[in-house]
């Protein structure tokens, strides 16, 4: 049969020279069989049609010789290996976002110049990502090759030696939130009010006027967080009314404390003959009131990327809440 031998002609060009006569042998025979079979079937000699019919139930070439292919490896990463993997992932994406949102802050602050700090960080964020991404893939693939696809340190589990129940008390945070917020509302108010005491004198700087312009949107934030905790303790059968409490005062502070520290000056030096002293820091030339506002900037600068990935679960959260959920057939078997 002519399309048979042009067929296993095909496979042969894709296996391993020591063992193609073996699998050729071997698929011929199981091919030729069907066919005969067939052809007992229908009483007559197959046509070529017939023929290539059966032929295709074996597949291109390619796919009829890879299944012959035994290889040591079928994935880079297996189904045991992958859930980790992911997660590892996940993981390190997050990081590198928080340490990037960091350097954007710290750039605009030190270069005053947003579209160029946009670029710098978008630029090294793909970097970081990509060189993470590979090299974690190449750790988790060799963990894979020489671990026999085994999570390491997991051979000797026992259950015997986990951890005792911890007792759930969702309402923990919730107190602790609403007599944090409660407490940082009064103390502001008392903090910027109050009259100034004898030995405030003897310090040698003062706060700058932009504390009192970005008062109200602050305290509205903080007010915004205690009461998402009022309603997370008192009603807590409200939690998307909590969760938009929340969100609210998170968007409220990520756009007051970035409006914050676009102002540059935080505190304002009493001894103004020491305010433009310069201090080398490597290549760069600072003066002494800089390198304390920026210090004083790094407390803000903090807040708002708490707010920020805060504000982004909340609203994963929301989301999340609002869809369905989809059931899938589909297991999770590795990758590649």
């Amino acid at each position: 049969m002519e399309l048979l031998e042009r067929y296993l002609q095909a496979v042969r060009g894709y296996l391993l020279r020591w063992r193609r006569d073996d699998i050729i042998k071997e698929l011929g025979d199981n091919i030729l069989s069907q066919m005969e079979d067939r052809a007992t079937e229908l009483g007559r000699s197959l046509s070529e049609a017939e023929q290539g019919e059966i032929l295709k139930h074996h597949g291109h070439p390619v796919v009829a010789a890879a299944r012959y292919q035994r290889l040591p490896m079928q994935h880079l990463i297996g189904p045991t290996l992958f859930p980790l993997y992911w997660f590892a992932l996940q993981a390190m994406a997050a990081m590198i976002a928080l340490f990037h949102g960091a350097m954007f802050l710290v750039l605009v602050a030190k270069e005053h110049l947003i579209p160029e700090a946009m670029v710098t960080t978008w630029a090294s964020f793909w970097l970081w990502i990509v060189g993470a991404v590979g090299i974690l893939t190449i750790g988790f693939g060799l963990m894979e090759y020489f671990g026999k696809g085994r999570i390491p340190l997991t051979d000797q589990f026992d259950p015997r030696e986990l951890p005792s129940l911890k007792k759930k008390s969702p309402q923990g945070n919730a107190i602790a939130e609403l007599i944090l917020g409660s407490l940082l509302i009064v103390g502001w108010l008392i903090f910027l009010h109050a009259p100034t005491p004898v030995f405030a004198a003897l310090i040698p700087f003062h706060l700058a006027p932009v504390w009192w312009r970005f008062e109200l949107p602050m305290l509205l934030s903080v007010a915004l967080g205690v009461a998402a905790a009022f309603v997370r303790l008192y009603r807590p059968g409200r939690p998307q009314l909590r969760a938009g409490l929340r969100l609210t005062s998170d968007v409220v502070g990520v756009i007051t404390l970035y409006l914050f520290l676009g102002a540059r000056e935080f505190i304002v030096l009493s001894q103004q003959g020491t305010m433009n002293d310069v201090v080398q820091i490597g290549r760069h030339a600072l003066t002494t009131a800089q390198i304390a506002n920026y210090s004083v900037a790094l407390g803000p600068a903090i807040a708002l990327v708490v707010f920020l990935g805060d504000g982004i679960v909340e609203l994963v959260g929301l989301l999340r809440r609002r869809t369905p959920p989809m059931a899938s057939s589909q297991p999770m078997s590795g990758i590649l």
